[in-house]
C-alpha cells in the first residue's frame, strides 16, 4: 500500500496545516498546467489522492488503522462524471493557490520596491543636495509640498501593509507565559520592532552615506532648501516609482 505521508513528504504526526501546506507546494510544482515533467499527471494524481484522504480526519484515522480505502467512492451516477467533478474541484483549488502565490509575489515586490526606492532616493538627495524647492515660485512650491504629502501617505500606507503582512508582534512576557504559542508567528519573517528599526536605520544610513560622499567630493554645503528636500523628495520618488510598478502589474494582469 502506498505511503500517503511519504507522497506528501510529511510525518505521520503532521497537523492539518502542515498537510495543506505540503499539498499546496507539491500541487504548484506538479500540476499539469504548470509542470513540464512527463510524469506530472501521474504524480499530481497521487498527490491529490493523498491529500483527499489525509485532509479528512475520518479517512485519515481509517488509513492510520490500516483500513483499505478505495481510491474514490462513487457518489455520482457514473464513474466518469465523478472523475470529471473531482478533477474540476482540484483544478479550482490549484488555480486559487497559484493566484494567491502571484498576489503574494506582487505584494513582496511592491514592499521591496517601496523600501529600496526610499533608501536610494534619500541617498541621492543627500548626495546631490538639489535646490529645486528654492528655484520654484510659490505655486511650484505648493505643488511640490502637496505631491510630497501624497507620497508620504502612499509610503505610510504601503509600509503599514508590509508590516502587517510580513512582521509579527512580540507579546509581553506575561502574555507569553499564559499563551506560549503566541510568542512568535511562524509564517511571519521578522518582528515588528526589528522591521521598524531596519527602516529607520536604513533611511538614516542612506542619508549619511550620501552626505559623506558629497563632502568627500567637495560638494555643496547643506542649505535650507536642501534640508527641506531631504524630507520632501524621497516620498515623491516613492510615489512615482510605486505608481509605475502598479501600472505595470495592472497591464501584466490585463
Amino acid at each position: 500500500m502506498t505511503d500517503l505521508y511519504r507522497v506528501l513528504g510529511i510525518s505521520r504526526r503532521a497537523t492539518e496545516t502542515e498537510i495543506r501546506s505540503a499539498y499546496r507546494k507539491l500541487a504548484r510544482r506538479y500540476h499539469p498546467d504548470v509542470s513540464s515533467s512527463p510524469d506530472a499527471n501521474a504524480r499530481f494524481a497521487k498527490i491529490s489522492e493523498a491529500y483527499r484522504i489525509l485532509s479528512d480526519p475520518k479517512k485519515r484515522a481509517l488509513y492510520d488503522e490500516g483500513v483499505p480505502l478505495s481510491p474514490r467512492t462513487t457518489y455520482y451516477a457514473s464513474r466518469a462524471s465523478e472523475v470529471v467533478a473531482y478533477q474540476r474541484k482540484l483544478d479550482k483549488v490549484v488555480d486559487e493557490m497559484i493566484a494567491r502565490e502571484r498576489q503574494e509575489t506582487d505584494a513582496r515586490g511592491q514592499a521591496v520596491t517601496i523600501v529600496v526606492t526610499l533608501f536610494i532616493s534619500a541617498f541621492f538627495v543627500a548626495l546631490a543636495k538639489p535646490l529645486i524647492i528654492e528655484e520654484l515660485n510659490l505655486i511650484g512650491r505648493i505643488a511640490v509640498i502637496a505631491l510630497s504629502l501624497i507620497g508620504a501617505g502612499y509610503l505610510v500606507k504601503n509600509i503599514r501593509i508590509a508590516l502587517s503582512r510580513y512582521t509579527y508582534t512580540v507579546p509581553s512576557r506575561l502574555t507569553s507565559v499564559f499563551h506560549p504559542e503566541s510568542a512568535s508567528d511562524s509564517d511571519k519573517m521578522i518582528s515588528r520592532n526589528a522591521a521598524l528599526v531596519f527602516l529607520v536605520c536604513g533611511y538614516i544610513v542612506s542619508l549619511g552615506l550620501g552626505y559623506l560622499i558629497s563632502k568627500l567630493a567637495a560638494g555643496p554645503d547643506l542649505a535650507p532648501g536642501t534640508v527641506l528636500g531631504l524630507v520632501l523628495y524621497p516620498p515623491i520618488a516613492v510615489l512615482i516609482i510605486g505608481s509605475f510598478r502598479n501600472i505595470g502589474s495592472f497591464l501584466d494582469r490585463s
